[in-house]
């Protein structure tokens, strides 16, 4: 019996919208992997780094700017010629390679800056290349804004940053100092700190105003966006940003500044969290506004037809380079994984505190703990009658194995004191001690602020191995090439424990014994 026309073209039909639910599932799919993908590898910088927690939110923003655009367009016809078997395959051994190598990269962390925006590189690529695969130059013109706005929130190359931060925490400083002259209020800069008669308030790298000047350049891109301004609009609308992150910081420093002359320095934590919130939403808000003093209206016409071209879609092409992308990961993984399992790597800190009534624990301070990041870590104050000042501060942190260990070598004495006003006093010495019967090495750093002298025992170990102090800050952000003897790149063998003891005293140095028999009345060394 002949087969009915109007069955058979029943039937046609429904294989095709078979074949258009299976090209949409696969493209969902492919993105949903290589943005994913990404937005893990930048969450990584977002949860580690306080300056990038704006991150969380743009890729939310993004893809609302995204479905918005989509809704608003209207797109060109794509004559989608077919893509033979071997041009796919290719095409996702190519993807699957990258996406293996940038993976493993980013587990063993090397060159962690230039990997995270490679990773966002490939999936812009991607993504441009399907737009233009589905909607032609008329949909990657314009989706092009809201698939490169994740850029955003990626962190800047240390070499970029670095300079920025320590430029805006001196301008900070000097000009707090100068604004405080003005209401005749006695300070003066003590390098990255302000000296108050009751004390020194630090102007860390939290309070520099790099961290308002990333979330205001992301949410001045974000407003642009919001009020669909023209460009040169959108350009003015990010200098204002600019303009209001660096301003409603320094309002932030005078506030605390204020309410440390007036409440004593210890009152500055109680409400460092609150006048920063009420700065960052009044932020968010000037840029807000002057957005809607930008904006102008524009009409445009929605397309009634954004999905036509869906049928179109080709799925053998979106599965194959899928299936790339989720096995390059895959691979990627495993692969660490192994070697990781092979390597002898330590999990626990070595350093432990005596139990003793001498040593007494106390709360590492917010700024300290904040800046730091550790695992863990303690503050003990050892109580001593034969010390100048009847005490000595001790503090103990340990990082497990983690790619971002390294940047806790930034925060050696000689490089963080003078930032809060003290003077180093020659080079640091080294000091060879033991504890429990184990050799360590220590170093001995002096300084003095006016007639107040400081002492400080200093030593950091990475799996259990002495870290030398050869090193400069640049070697170990990235900027420059670090020495070989450091091994900071990759994951393994990471782990990073530092100890330090600080003696003080009025009018003339600590004597170092005294430091290092407190070091050795405080803390135990058993690895494991």
């Amino acid at each position: 019996m002949a087969e009915s026309p109007v069955i058979s073209q029943a039937a046609h039909n429904a294989r095709g919208r078979g074949s258009d639910i299976s090209a949409i599932v696969w493209l969902a799919l492919l993105l949903g992997a290589i943005w994913g993908w990404a937005i893990w590898s930048a969450a990584e910088h977002w949860q580690a780094n306080p300056n990038y927690s704006y991150g969380w939110s743009v890729p939310l923003l993004a893809i609302g700017f995204a479905v918005r655009r989509f809704l608003r367009t209207q797109m060109d016809d794509v004559d989608l010629a077919h893509v033979d078997l071997t041009k796919i395959g290719l095409l996702a051994f190519i993807i699957g390679t990258a996406v293996f190598g940038l993976e493993y990269a980013r587990t063993q962390v090397w060159h962690p800056i230039v990997v995270i925006w490679s990773i966002a590189a490939l999936a812009i690529i991607t993504t441009i290349a399907v737009l233009y695969r589905t909607g032609g130059r008329a949909l990657v013109r314009a989706e092009i804004f809201p698939v490169c706005f994740f850029l955003a929130a990626l962190p800047w190359p240390p070499r970029i940053e670095q300079p920025i931060t320590s430029t805006l925490m001196r301008w900070v400083a000097v000009a707090t100092t100068e604004i405080l002259h003005w209401l005749g209020i006695q300070a003066q800069t003590s390098g990255g700190a302000i000296a108050l008669r009751n004390g020194l308030v630090g102007i860390t790298e939290a309070c520099s105003g790099i961290r308002s000047l990333q979330a205001g350049i992301m949410f001045g891109l974000a407003m642009g966006e919001w009020f669909l301004l023209s460009t040169t609009r959108r350009i003015v609308l990010l200098v204002i940003a600019i303009a209001f992150a660096i301003a409603t910081n320094l309002a932030r420093t005078l506030a605390l500044t204020l309410h440390a002359n007036e409440h004593g320095i210890e009152s500055v934590d109680r409400v460092h969290d609150l006048v920063g919130n009420i700065i960052i939403t009044a932020l968010v808000l000037a840029i807000w506004f002057a957005g809607k003093l930008l904006a102008r209206k524009t009409t445009s016409a929605r397309s009634t037809s954004s999905f036509r071209v869906l049928p179109k879609l080709s799925s053998p092409l979106f599965a194959g380079l899928t299936i790339s992308v989720i096995v390059g990961l895959i691979a990627a993984r495993t692969w660490a994984t192994h070697i990781e399992a092979d390597d002898e790597t330590q999990t626990a800190p070595f350093f432990s505190v005596m139990a003793n009534d001498a040593n007494k624990p106390g709360a590492i301070p917010r700024d300290v703990w904040s800046e730091l990041h550790p695992t863990s870590g303690e503050y003990i104050r050892h109580e001593d009658v034969d010390l100048a000042n009847g005490s000595a501060d001790c503090f103990h942190f340990f990082w497990k194995p983690s790619p971002w260990n390294r940047f806790a070598l930034v925060h050696r004495p000689d490089i963080c004191m003078p930032g809060i006003g003290w003077q180093l006093d020659g080079a640091a010495e080294i000091r060879d001690t033991e504890l429990n019967g184990r050799p360590l090495r220590f170093y001995l750093f002096r300084f003095h602020r006016g007639n107040v002298h400081a002492l400080e025992l200093w030593g950091a170990w990475r799996n259990g191995e002495p870290v030398p102090i050869d090193y400069k800050p640049d070697q170990v952000l990235g900027a420059a090439p670090p020495p070989l003897t450091m091994h900071l790149e990759g994951k393994r063998k990471s782990a990073t424990e530092i100890v330090s003891c600080s003696v003080i005293s009025q009018d003339r140095q600590p004597p170092a014994e005294k430091a290092i028999e407190t070091l050795r009345a405080v803390f135990n060394f058993n690895p494991q």
